[in-house]
């Protein structure tokens, strides 16, 4: 409709001007060199029009045909930017499916022309690894994809090597993976994520000297949900002190009990295990000195308290034994431990009598070998001879029976 509109303008003033020009007066002379040419004034008016409406008319076709090759390349781009999405998520779908080797092959195919290559490259890392039959190959690719993700994205480089971290991992590239995650450390000190990881990588190689350093981060930014921190925590302490102690580092393992931090040497299950270390090394006096202050305390843990008391060989055993049974008859505590402990500590002072009394009552409430054998050995000292014989008799038993039972 434009393209008419401009046609009729055209004829009307072609043929109101041309009247007009052709009567214009005078002529036009060009010359060039030695040669001239003579002709009307409206004649040269009109190729002047003529020409300058062929240069408008050339630059219009110019300016049309890039536009509709633009339009060309717009809608080739459109298509294969959609094309590149749907072999993207057909990628992911394949992955969800365990289909690894055919996720791999469509999400680098879609990573030429997807405008979320990032994630292509991370997804075929991924798939690449779950190919692990495939041998060293697989987990070479794993890398050139991830080398070729940071290569396109490198603002995304705590991504990637979180990505790369948890890969090595999953592949037990345990040393890998902690190198990788130093290195996320050092660039984001107080990523909670990356902070988890290294715990998980050390804990695969047994530092636990470097977990118990991590703990106050780990518990700062709240890594961790509070159960699973007391478990890491009393985990970590109790295998780095076990250690020590397997080596037989009796002054190592004070050392590295002093320098723990204030709320770990304070936690009851921490000071629990480094006493029956202490008494495994027969450090005697310092075991009941840390131990005695439980017994004022409603601890959760009073029976195995009582249990490593009576583990102690006290330089002064009657002083020992009148310190729990005291405890004892003021608490009111009543177990199956209270009275083993009792006779047992009562026999180490020699009080032939009370040893007997709370052995038998522990041997009606839990009899096990031990006991019948510090209560035969009780009733010699006592000189009751034929009953300690008995007694003997009743331990052997009780140990065979238990043995069959096993069995």
């Amino acid at each position: 409709m434009k393209w008419k509109i401009i046609f009729l303008v055209a004829l009307v003033v072609g043929a109101l001007g041309g009247a007009w020009l052709k009567n214009l007066p005078g002529f036009v002379i060009v010359a060039y060199e030695k040669t001239s040419y003579e002709m009307r004034l409206w004649v040269a008016i009109a190729i002047i029009l003529v020409v300058w409406s062929l240069f408008i008319l050339l630059g219009t076709l110019i300016r049309s045909f890039l536009s509709s090759t633009g339009r060309m390349k717009g809608w080739q781009g459109g298509r294969q930017w959609k094309k590149a999405r749907q072999q993207t998520i057909q990628g992911i779908l394949a992955y969800s499916e365990g289909r690894w080797q055919q996720s791999e092959r469509i999400m680098i195919a879609a990573a030429k022309q997807s405008d979320t290559k990032l994630i292509n490259y991370l997804m075929a890392a991924q798939a690449a690894q779950r190919q692990k039959s495939e041998g060293q190959s697989s987990i070479e690719r794993r890398d050139a994809y991830l080398k070729a993700a940071h290569k396109l994205e490198p603002s995304a480089g705590v991504a990637i090597g979180i990505t790369q971290a948890q890969l090595q991992l999953d592949n037990y590239q345990n040393e890998q993976a902690l190198a990788t995650l130093n290195d996320l450390k050092g660039k984001s000190p107080n990523h909670p994520f990356v902070i988890k990881l290294i715990c998980i990588a050390h804990e695969r190689l047994n530092d636990w000297n470097s977990i118990v350093a991590l703990l106050p981060i780990i518990k700062k930014l709240k890594v961790l949900s509070e159960e699973k921190l007391n478990a890491i925590e009393n985990k970590s302490v109790h295998n780095l002190l076990s250690i020590i102690a397997e080596n037989n580092e009796l002054e190592k393992l004070k050392d590295v009990w002093q320098k723990l931090a204030s709320p770990l040497r304070k936690k009851e299950p921490n000071q629990i295990f480094y006493i029956d270390l202490l008494i495994k090394f027969e450090q005697m006096d310092e075991a009941e000195r840390l131990l005695k202050p439980y017994f004022k305390k409603n601890s959760d843990n009073i029976e195995t308290i009582i249990e490593l008391f009576g583990k102690i060989k006290s330089r002064n055993a009657n002083q020992q034994f009148n310190f729990l049974e005291s405890w004892y008859t003021q608490s009111k505590h009543a177990s199956d431990s209270i009275y083993f402990t009792l006779g047992k500590i009562a026999f180490n002072a020699e009080l032939w009598g009370k040893a007997k009394f709370y052995l038998e009552r522990s041997l009606q409430t839990n009899p096990s070998a031990e006991t019948y054998l510090i209560m035969a050995n009780t009733l010699r000292k006592l000189n009751d001879h034929e009953l300690a014989s008995e007694c003997f008799k009743q331990g052997l038993e009780f140990v065979v029976k238990n043995k069959t039972k096993l069995a």
